[in-house]
């Protein structure tokens, strides 16, 4: 495959097109879904507790168990659309979110929407099926544009699913549980009616347990040196772009005395960056320049985005860093476009579902470490440690992902 500069970019073939359309809209409805809960679930846990402190602590175990669900279960999602195709396992995860949403919709306690996010971090692990079916539809040379589509259906779930939340959480807390299992229950017929299977029976491997546990997906990492070292570029990435929006809210409250409102404001100007990114650039960059370039302009914009983050000295020069971050979303589609190369077809789902399980540690993991960096900076190291030294970690991070990039890629 070409990666240089020469490459020229190609239109999509129709089928390609229609493909990209359907997993477009099944990554639309699944982020929309799972988004409208997030302003009104911890109001409800509120709720059950009666304070905010243990409110929140509560808030925080459910964020750690959804991901060491979504970590358990990637890989046996992954190695399910391998044997039975990507359309089924779609299916499942729809069904799954459905009945989870339902359940906390009707919750009676704590102790059930404990039980929902046990449920929906099991089944929200779908992307494994996602991500190989684009693999399965696209020659290689069109993937990377295809899944900043997907990430661009994420970016537009993530702005408008807590807009929409919020409406519907005054008219009642809920509400948007309800419109989430509907959105999943719509998803269902879309993929039972619409969505054509990408993996012929042919290509197809037997179900085995061996291949469906985090072991396997270690193993599967320890045989594939390309794979694991593209990996690695990929999970520094997301850990690294997880530092903003983890401690966002508290460094600049901290900083600069901004109100939620304002943080708002940024979030949605952010995020329509991300999408635009996304939508619009990938593909034309990648035709042009190749995935590696791609990877190594991402990580090295972002990691200018935070040290501009880390430095300005008054709030309203914050957004200066925001078109830098908004250019990781050149990162993942290239090395997603890259990793789907790594493996034979009838590993997509195994690999996939390797990618989903470490990226969901990784968001496990990621928040910890720059909340604890923010927190020392105020704290036992306040007046001789930067205020902004979780962003001067993350962009150390990203300058390290830059380099391994232009080695792996």
């Amino acid at each position: 495959m070409a990666t240089t500069a020469d490459r020229k970019p190609s239109a999509m073939s129709p089928a390609s097109r229609r493909a990209v359309a359907l997993i477009t809209v099944v990554s639309l409805l699944n982020s929309m879904a799972a988004m409208i809960i997030v302003p009104v679930l911890p109001m409800l846990v509120k709720e059950f507790t009666g304070d905010t402190e243990h409110a929140a602590a509560y808030v925080g175990e459910f964020a750690a168990i959804f991901a060491v669900a979504q970590f358990l279960a990637a890989p046996v999602l992954g190695a399910l659309s391998d044997a039975f195709g990507r359309r089924r396992v779609i299916l499942i995860s729809a069904f799954g979110l459905a009945a989870d949403y339902l359940l906390m919709a009707l919750a009676p306690s704590v102790g059930w929407l404990l039980i929902g996010r046990i449920i929906a971090g099991v089944t929200s692990a779908s992307a494994p099926a996602v991500n190989a079916y684009i693999a399965d539809s696209l020659p290689a040379e069109e993937r990377a544009g295809a899944y900043g589509w997907t990430g661009a259906a994420f970016a537009i779930g993530f702005l408008a699913g807590p807009a929409i939340g919020g409406v519907l959480g005054h008219i009642d807390p809920r509400l948007p549980f309800w419109v989430s299992a509907a959105l999943c229950c719509a998803l269902a017929g879309y993929g039972a009616f619409l969505l054509p299977e990408s993996l012929p029976k042919e290509r197809r491997v037997p179900f085995r347990f061996a291949h469906a546990s985090v072991w396997s997906s270690f193993r599967l990492l320890a045989e594939n040196r390309t794979a694991r070292g593209l990996l690695l570029v990929l999970t520094m990435m997301m850990m690294a772009a997880t530092c903003l929006p983890t401690t966002l809210v508290l460094y600049t409250d901290y900083r600069f005395g901004w109100s939620t409102a304002t943080v708002g404001l940024y979030l949605t100007f952010a995020g329509a960056g991300h999408l635009l990114v996304q939508s619009l650039l990938v593909r034309r960059f990648v035709a042009r320049f190749g995935e590696r370039a791609a990877a190594v302009t991402g990580y090295s914009s972002v990691a200018i985005g935070f040290l501009i983050f880390a430095t300005v000295p008054h709030g309203a020069l914050f957004p200066i860093g925001t078109p830098f971050y908004a250019l990781a979303g050149l990162v993942t589609p290239a090395v997603q476009a890259r990793l789907t190369q790594a493996v034979a077809h009838d590993q997509q789902g195994r690999l996939q579902g390797t990618v989903a399980g470490v990226q969901a540690l990784a968001g496990l993991l990621a928040p910890i470490l720059f909340t604890q960096l923010f927190a020392f900076a105020i704290g036992p190291a306040h007046g001789w440690a930067p205020i902004g030294l979780h962003l001067y970690g993350a962009a150390a991070l990203l300058i390290c992902g830059g380099v391994l990039a232009w080695r792996k890629m």
